[in-house]
């Protein structure tokens, strides 16, 4: 990881959470708790109280509010017909707060696919989420193993690092498309030694075991090479991602 990345966003386990449940209210976490069709809303609630006040970030429940949080996790608040969540900002809000506490806790495996469900929703709460989300991302990736998507949180890091440095130079980008590379050339060698077929996969996504939200990482390579245009990170993306 680029040094200037970790000098700019400390690493912090808490600091997504902490942003985004300052946005959360009350109605938003009954919200929350109501997801499984009401089912148990009083025991989800009683269990999503204690993390919106910012208390220390336990193993969940298996159950409560487990169950709940990974449902809104798969919301999706630009569809109005998709349920459950809600929809605009505030399903935004709902979504990025579940999402961020189930990869800050130790007992959910972080995986892609909650991970660009998260950077989905904070590109749209603005600077202040995406800062907090940063200093996560950094403190996740410190913690990962192999097989845990490390090159996805590597470009989920470079895109936020990306979007808030106004003034970053070709050189920190530079630094930040060599780090991606890395990472994912690491990982490829790793599961080629298991399965000599990931030497020919695709890139970065013939490394994943799944396709879902696919979608969604294609948009945010796409507006990476959009803001960076020629400049490194755009000239990495586009020699390697061909879609």
């Amino acid at each position: 990881m680029p040094q200037w990345i970790r000098e700019r966003f400390p690493p912090d386990q808490r600091s997504a959470v902490d942003h985004l449940r300052s946005l959360i209210d009350e109605g938003m976490l009954r919200e929350i708790a109501e997801a499984d069709y009401a089912r148990d809303a009083e025991q989800h609630l009683a269990a999503l109280k204690p993390i919106r006040n910012g208390d220390e970030l336990r193993e969940l429940h298996y159950w409560f509010p487990d169950e709940v949080l990974r449902l809104i996790r798969w919301s999706e608040p630009e569809d109005p017909e998709w349920k459950p969540g809600s929809t605009g900002l505030r399903g935004h809000k709902m979504r990025a707060f579940s999402c961020a506490v189930l990869l800050a806790v130790p007992n959910f495996e972080p995986d892609k696919e909650t991970l660009i469900q998260l950077v989905d929703s904070v590109f749209l709460l603005g600077p202040g989420a995406l800062e907090a989300t940063a200093g996560f991302l950094v403190w996740r990736l410190d913690t990962l193993g192999r097989e845990e998507d490390r090159p996805f949180f590597a470009l989920a890091l470079a895109a936020v690092a990306q979007s808030l440095e106004d003034s970053i130079s070709s050189s920190m980008e530079q630094e930040l498309a060599d780090w991606v590379t890395h990472e994912e050339s690491s990982e490829r060698a790793y599961l080629a030694s298991f399965c000599d077929s990931y030497r020919t996969a695709p890139w970065l996504f013939g490394l994943s075991f799944s396709d879902m939200r696919n979608n969604k990482w294609e948009m945010l390579i796409r507006a990476v090479r959009e803001r960076s245009g020629p400049r490194p990170l755009g000239r990495m993306l586009t020699e390697n991602h061909k879609a």
